[in-house]
């Protein structure tokens, strides 16, 4: 599946490049404890960003789940 955003193969790609979600820059630094994502497969390490819509993804703005908290909308 590809990400909708960076249009890179989620499975295969290391990282989403896509680096703010409009104008506020996106948070790198919340990863689980796996050496991949257990929901978008990028490499967890510092600097790397989740695809959006990943359900690790953080928000930039309140540090809640990005995909729940209403933030942003899509």
């Amino acid at each position: 599946m590809k990400c909708q955003d960076c249009e890179q193969e989620m499975m295969e790609s290391e990282n989403c490049t896509k680096t703010k979600i409009g104008e506020v820059s996106r948070n790198s630094t919340y990863f689980d404890h796996n050496e991949r994502c257990h929901d978008c497969n990028i490499v967890n390490k510092e600097g790397n960003f989740h695809h959006l819509g990943c359900d690790v993804e953080r928000c930039p703005s309140c540090g809640n789940q990005l995909i729940s908290c209403g933030c942003f909308i899509f």
